[in-house]
């Protein structure tokens, strides 16, 4: 067994075994509007998420959204994997984490495309068991050099949990 392996073993068979112990939520399905910033660029977009727990304090999203720009024709779509750190508390969950993925900007003809990384804060509450709402905030970089800029998106949705 490689030398690092052999370190990280036992914090991984630790994490295994918490997992195995305690029941994991299966995840839930949202739906949001997102509001861009600065907000000069951007007017108020959508998006959707879909969020997994694989084990009782770690959970992967994968999320879509589209932003319409603040000029005709312009907009911003993305794509972004996450994994998030998310302590069981109840009804009411705080989560924050990092997700990398892509982003396509358009001003009429003219696109660009790139890596987005985002460092993601949120909290979300389960209301009656199946209905889920949150609230996010995401700063964002987007590489290269984008058609417009966009550092940070407010979001908030609701969907169902399962």
């Amino acid at each position: 067994m490689a030398e690092p392996l052999r370190r990280w073993a036992p914090v991984l068979l630790l994490i295994l075994a918490a997992g195995a112990s305690t029941p994991v939520e299966a995840g839930d399905l949202t739906a949001f509007v997102a509001l861009g910033r600065p907000g000069d660029n951007w007017n108020t977009g959508y998006g959707a998420a879909l969020c997994w727990g694989i084990l009782p304090f770690v959970n992967v999203e994968g999320e879509a959204a589209r932003v319409p720009g603040s000029l005709a024709n312009s907009s911003m779509t993305s794509f972004t994997g996450s994994a998030f750190l998310s302590p069981p508390t109840g009804d009411i969950t705080v989560y924050g984490g990092l997700g990398v993925g892509y982003f396509r900007q358009s001003f009429g003809s003219v696109t660009d495309s790139g890596v987005l990384t985002a460092l993601v804060l949120g909290v979300k509450a389960k209301l009656g068991g199946v209905l889920v709402v949150k609230g996010e905030y995401r700063k964002l970089n987007l590489s290269g050099d984008p058609l417009a800029d966009m550092d940070s998106r407010f979001s908030a949705g609701a969907g169902i949990s399962f």
